[in-house]
């Protein structure tokens, strides 16, 4: 099955369906039979009594589903590359409020029309399609030239209805362009000759280019052999990405071939970018081949194998599609559900001109930036950045860490400046708008800042409160921002209510297994979060996001930790994951890193968690998971 992975599944990893109702030739029993074998996480002991298919799946992700012999059929007309048909121009996924878009395709009816990523379809002719499935797919199918009308709720809440017109779907290209020293990949999806588009394109004009920009945005995704294959002629030889079964086994995807060039790869992502696109994003960051600029991508990190009368006795013309794999990117991190968190948090509309500025060169005869990031050097013309591209660069200064190694060079010297002395030394304030007021006096400032940089913390008035203590509720809101994962799925707690601020947090972090309940059905959300339960918490997600973090939990087991010394003061269920975040694990470099902020010493595990202390923790893991790069 291992060998269809790479084909079926990665072409199909942005379609999901819901069950549909009608003749099912599958029992329950049969398809939790299914499920036990193959998907990849633990069912919850509540799927074994489910009554009906759709209850079954519903513990699953949106990957996973039923088809009848007729959605089957429709399922393979839209992942066989050589069959061609007209719809709307988009990749979608189905959710239970109807059809989410994943991506418009660039010239089609849905890009035309004004529709974008993360809006979702809840109805097409005025009529409901949620939840969305095979049978409401079909209505954005059609002749080339015609037009549906479709109801659209967009991610601020509103809605409007727009009119698509229909179109020829085909196949997209890869095309390589060189202009002014600028190598740009523009890959619309990972095809079957997408490996070979990229390894000719970079061969053929590496000569000609001082760094490459590789337009990733709306890609959502394809084979995983291309995307591999891609990353390799920036990459190199080495073991490239990594599936990763529910028995925690693992298997690499490899190249074998030599790097095609040593100049920085810049890619551009946004919410639009998926699956193969997150290997390949992923991959240039963990193998140190360049950066990622723009938006954090959709998260996509896990691969589907398909069961059918071929290799199934249940199944008779029908097919159930599950997931049997999450995949873990070169530097050991996964995507799924958190996505590719990028280097530069770079707003689209300065996307383009940010990487064009980064591919500058080093100049004799005016000022520059030198940039290290992720061990790449970029520079920056600034007298010609702040003449074509101010906003761009502006863009740039405020995405940067406050511990950003730059250099100013100037009349043949170089030398290193602070963040604010670059912002001021540009013509910009020496501080963003995005620091916040009330953490200079913090010994966790800079992780705070940082944190702030990548989108991943928010203030209130421009305030982060760094002394405060944490509700349980508010952790589930710090790691749900972090994750950018919310979910309005509703019965985990009794005293969650669906309405409140935090349902979405704690419910998105309650499915994914990093929070319980305290008892009785309850998860008492306005508690103060003790130091050991943040602990806990974090190490959970620490071990979901990355594959080292679940081998030291394996070679580390609660047998030989309960008895150490310096965990008596803790209780028994938080001493594996103290140890995880307090531990030392190797970095790339060989060099031993400790995941928290601070030493067994500085943790008082039945004291209240601080804000500072629990951002600080919060960007440690992320940076030693490889989640965050800086």
């Amino acid at each position: 099955m291992k060998k269809r992975l790479f084909r079926l599944g990665a072409l199909c990893c942005v379609a999901a369906m819901t069950i549909t109702t009608g003749a099912q030739a599958l029992s329950v029993e049969e398809a939790y039979d299914i499920l036990q074998r193959s998907y990849v996480d633990k069912l919850p002991r509540a799927a074994q009594d489910a009554k009906s298919l759709d209850e079954l799946f519903s513990y699953t992700d949106d990957y996973t589903y039923y088809m009848t012999a007729e959605e089957y059929q429709a399922f393979l007309q839209g992942v066989e590359g050589d069959v061609s048909f007209a719809g709307i121009g988009a990749e979608i996924t189905y959710v239970p409020e109807g059809i989410r878009i994943v991506s418009v395709l660039k010239g089609g009816g849905a890009e035309k029309a004004g529709l974008a990523a993360g809006d979702i379809i809840i109805a097409i002719e005025s009529e409901s399609c949620a939840p969305g499935g095979a049978e409401h797919r079909a209505k954005l199918l059609g002749e080339a030239g015609t037009s549906v009308t479709v109801t659209v709720r967009h991610a601020d809440g509103t809605q409007a209805d727009y009119t698509v017109t229909r179109a020829l779907v085909t196949q997209t290209n890869t095309t390589v362009s060189v202009t002014g020293g600028v190598g740009y990949i523009d890959c619309d999806s990972f095809g079957t000759q997408t490996g070979t588009y990229f390894q000719e394109g970079v061969r053929g004009n590496d000569s000609a280019v001082r760094a490459w920009i590789v337009d990733l945005r709306g890609n959502g995704g394809g084979l995983t052999s291309a995307a591999v294959s891609a990353l390799g002629a920036f990459s190199g030889e080495g073991d490239l990405i990594y599936f990763v079964d529910q028995d925690g086994e693992s298997t690499a995807q490899s190249y074998s071939g030599k790097d095609l060039t040593d100049k920085p790869a810049i890619v551009l992502m946004d919410s639009g970018s998926a699956s193969a696109s997150e290997i390949f994003a992923g991959g240039v960051l963990g193998t140190g081949s360049g950066i990622v600029i723009g938006t954090r991508s959709y998260g996509k990190g896990v691969a589907q194998i398909l069961y059918d009368e071929s290799n199934c006795p249940y199944l008779h013309g029908d097919a159930v599609k599950v997931t049997a794999y999450r995949f873990y990117c070169a530097g050991g991190n996964t995507t799924d559900r958190i996505g590719v968190v990028p280097t530069l948090y770079i707003p689209q509309d300065q996307a383009v001109a940010a990487a064009r500025l980064l591919s500058g060169e080093k100049t004799k005869d005016s000022a520059y930036l030198r940039l290290v990031l992720n061990g790449c050097d970029f520079y920056i013309d600034i007298p010609a950045a702040k003449e074509s591209s101010s906003a761009a660069l502006e863009a740039i200064l405020a995405a940067l860490t406050p511990d950003a190694v730059l250099y100013w060079g100037e009349n043949g010297g170089e030398r290193k400046l602070t963040l604010a002395q670059a912002r001021e030394k540009c013509g910009f304030a020496a501080s963003s708008a995005l620091d916040f007021s009330d953490v200079a006096d913090s010994e966790y400032a800079q992780e705070i800042d940082s944190l702030a940089a990548s989108r991943i913390v928010f203030g209130d008035g421009g305030k982060f409160r760094p002394d405060a203590t944490m509700t349980r509720a508010e952790v589930c809101a710090l790691l749900a921002q972090a994750l950018d994962l919310y979910s309005t799925a509703n019965g985990y707690f009794t005293d969650v209510a669906k309405g409140s601020w935090y349902a979405p947090s704690v419910n998105a972090m309650a499915a994914i297994g990093l929070v319980s309940g305290v008892g009785g059905g309850k998860f008492d959300p306005n508690a103060t979060m003790t130091q050991e339960e943040f602990i806990t918490v974090l190490g959970r997600l620490v071990e979901f996001l990355n594959l080292d973090a679940r081998a030291y939990l394996d070679e580390h087991p609660l047998a030989i930790l309960q008895p150490l010394a310096q965990y008596k003061n803790f209780s028994p269920w938080a001493i594996r994951c103290a140890d995880l975040l307090t531990g030392s694990v190797t970095d790339e470099s060989g060099e031993a890193v400790t995941m928290y902020c601070t030493d067994l010493e500085g943790i008082e595990p039945k004291e209240p968690i601080l804000r500072e202390q629990a951002a600080a923790a919060l960007y440690n893991a992320l940076r030693t998971t490889g989640t965050l790069k800086y």
